[in-house]
């Protein structure tokens, strides 16, 4: 059911008696029912106005034509032209109404060989695209990206694009697969990884915190492979006046679902616009545009980033921004204990592994240290975004929350000295350089003993 927001009230919808009498149902095509006056569309899964093709992509039968498509790719991803799919079966995994569907297609392959018949089953995840130039432009990024890492002789940091289906609206890529179980060494899903873990008890009373330090740092090499690629890119520039006004529509949805924090959110997000809107970056370079952890795998040590739908030209600060926000634990939003701790450890990790991945890629120091102190704005525009996404989430606006996340933004509007942790080495260790509004003061976690939010923060090795 996809419903106008102006038509919502909160967890309700908001129309009139009149409205209601006079609304007049239309069935422009199977499965979808339109009612306009009141702003209202059912669709019957698969049906999708927007998505017109996405019955057809869930089709496998021999006779449908995703089938040939279907073992083209499995032939390309085996390099073997002899494999011909004797069953498959296409299950969605992910979908959002009008814009896109992703789909895992289950290939059960057979090889004639002399007398032999050699079988196996196959994974191949697609994605149904309703903008066709949007299509195109994610397909030719990941192309370029794949075949230039390869060249380099490095191991891509994206799965294989296997085939374009324009026709369907359809693209096919090599499946890397998530596996949750506690003992698989197979692929594990960003969010899983990336979110605190406590290994138990210190002295009795507090928690000790895990950070996914080998994780974070292949995260941010990732990141800095992307960056530094030469992957040419077509479209508007992601700019930071566009995050800005961006920001500014979201504090005025969070105005109106929470009139309490209406002047807080607003004036914040005016704040933020006269600091972020101005800025230019040396070099426009290619990005993600949407860089957090639900977009990424890990297997092992590796990580693979598994949703492109966004790249553009942009300030690398935006990816860099994105993911600190994201990394962003829930929990930190209820000031439950050691979740301030957890991030701040981890967005230092991962903050000096993208300066050194950067600086080993050409990039000067100056540079790098002017995409982190951008980084800090860009981060309290995605946090404008989470805030007002929580909203609909949610069984209300839960002003506490919202507040919390809010003394986050402004934390990362203050002045540099109150930004993400710098990354910057000494022989004392990692200098965490962090607004006491944000709930931690500035501490340097080497040799002394700090307690934050009810942890325990113990001194650590400097191999660590």
């Amino acid at each position: 059911m996809v419903v106008d927001e102006a038509a919502l009230v909160g967890t309700r919808l908001r129309f009139s008696t009149e409205q209601l009498q006079q609304a007049r149902v239309e069935t422009r095509a199977p499965g979808i029912l339109t009612i306009p006056t009141l702003a209202l569309v059912v669709q019957v899964f698969p049906a999708d106005n927007a998505l017109p093709t996405l019955a057809t992509s869930l089709r496998t039968a021999h006779e449908e034509p995703l089938f040939a498509e279907l073992e083209a790719a499995a032939r390309t991803q085996l390099g073997d032209p002899d494999w011909h799919i004797c069953g498959a079966r296409a299950d969605p995994v992910r979908y959002k109404p009008g814009s896109r569907c992703l789909i895992r297609y289950t290939l059960k392959l057979e090889k004639v060989s002399g007398e032999r018949v050699a079988r196996q089953e196959l994974s191949i995840f697609g994605k149904v695209y309703g903008d066709p130039e949007k299509l195109r432009a994610i397909q030719a990024a990941a192309q370029q990206l794949y075949a230039q890492q390869m060249q380099e002789g490095s191991q891509p940091i994206i799965p294989r694009p296997l085939r374009t289906v324009e026709t369907l609206g359809l693209t096919l890529n090599q499946a890397v697969e998530a596996n949750e179980g506690a003992n698989s060494k197979a692929a594990r899903p960003g969010l899983q990884v990336l979110r605190p873990h406590f290994t138990g008890a210190v002295d009795g009373e507090t928690l000790d915190v895990d950070i996914p330090g080998k994780e974070l740092r292949a995260t941010a090499i990732a990141l800095a492979r992307l960056h530094t690629s030469a992957v040419r890119l077509e479209g508007p520039l992601r700019t930071g006046a566009k995050a800005a006004k961006r920001a500014r529509e979201r504090a005025a949805l969070i105005a109106t679902y929470c009139p309490v924090l209406a002047d807080r959110a607003q004036r914040l997000a005016q704040q933020l616009t006269k600091s972020l809107a101005p800025l230019q970056p040396d070099t426009y370079r290619p990005a993600h545009g949407g860089f957090k952890p639900s977009q990424l795998l890990f297997c092992g040590e590796r990580v693979f980033v598994v949703d492109l739908d966004g790249p553009c030209l942009a300030d690398p600060a935006l990816d860099v921004g994105y993911l600190l926000a994201y990394l962003r634990p829930n929990g930190l939003w209820y000031g439950r204990a050691g979740m301030r701790r957890w991030f701040v450890s981890a967005a230092a990790k991962f903050v000096s592994a993208y300066r050194l991945a950067m600086c080993e890629r050409g990039i000067d120091e100056t540079t790098i240290g002017g995409i982190l102190e951008r980084a800090r704005l860009y981060g309290a525009a995605t946090l404008f975004k989470i805030a007002a996404r929580r909203i609909h989430r949610l069984n209300g606006p839960r002003p506490a929350e919202l507040a919390a996340m809010l003394t986050e933004i402004e934390a990362c509007m203050s002045s540099s000295d109150a930004m993400v942790p710098t990354g910057k080495h000494n022989r004392r260790g990692i200098a965490l350089q962090l607004c006491p509004d944000a709930g931690i003061e500035a501490a340097t976690f080497e040799g002394s003993r700090h307690v934050r939010d009810g942890i325990v923060a113990r001194p650590r090795s400097r191999s660590n």
